[in-house]
């Protein structure tokens, strides 16, 4: 889970209390060693790509997303 907020917000967290999800936060992580990983392509990220469909389909995607083994789904512009 991801984002900045400005402000305070509400957050219904029985969800994930009762499905038992783990949310692992990611903030201002170290990019550096990231950056360096794709540079010289020790991690490929194209096999953590399970499909892409255009932006009118997003309902699909996310539907797509929520499915077991997939790691991302990527939209594109129509």
């Amino acid at each position: 889970m991801r984002s900045t907020i400005h402000g305070t917000i509400r957050l219904d967290t029985a969800p994930a209390v009762v499905n038992e999800i783990t949310l692992i936060g990611s903030r201002c992580g170290r990019f550096e060693p990231a950056l360096d990983l794709l540079r010289t392509r020790k991690v490929n990220v194209l096999d953590m790509i399970s499909t892409t469909m255009p932006l009118s389909h997003a309902r699909r995607a996310f539907q797509k997303a929520a499915q077991r083994g997939v790691l991302k789904v990527l939209l594109n512009a129509d």
